[in-house]
């Protein structure tokens, strides 16, 4: 890494991130790498809890896993987006929500950007990608 990287990376504030995955391992290894660039994370095991979480904290960014026990991330994403509105309405900034997924096809893509996903992360994660994607 170059020392301008370096550099650009240290100057950009740390997020508050909901990590929404129902697998376990994968959910503790992203939270540990988000945590580790200086994140500030918190984690859900599917979209009802995700959708909970939301309603009670503020985010700067959800990494949303697609395919979840209770309520996938698509279900989820729309109703966070339906909530959302009022945050907006009283001059709240739309928060990113990516989508994290181990098959991302296109159809499924359009899929995931009409329930109002902002990004698509196939699995498994590049952190150096989603940092990107973070602050894009």
């Amino acid at each position: 890494m170059n020392q301008e990287h370096s550099a650009n990376q240290t100057e950009k504030r740390p997020l508050s991130i909901l990590v929404v995955e129902d697998n376990l391992i994968n959910q503790r290894l992203i939270m540990a790498s988000l945590a580790r660039i200086g994140h500030k994370v918190d984690s859900a095991a599917d979209g009802l809890i995700a959708v909970d979480k939301f309603k009670v904290n503020t985010y700067d960014a959800i990494l949303m896993d697609i395919m979840m026990p209770n309520m996938d991330g698509v279900t989820a994403c729309k109703l966070i987006r339906e909530l959302e509105k009022e945050r907006i309405a009283a001059g709240a900034r739309r928060i990113k929500i990516i989508a994290v997924t181990a098959n991302a096809y296109d159809d499924d893509q359009d899929t995931f950007v009409e329930a109002g996903m902002d990004d698509i992360m196939n699995k498994p994660i590049d952190i150096e990608k989603l940092q990107q994607m973070l602050y894009a």
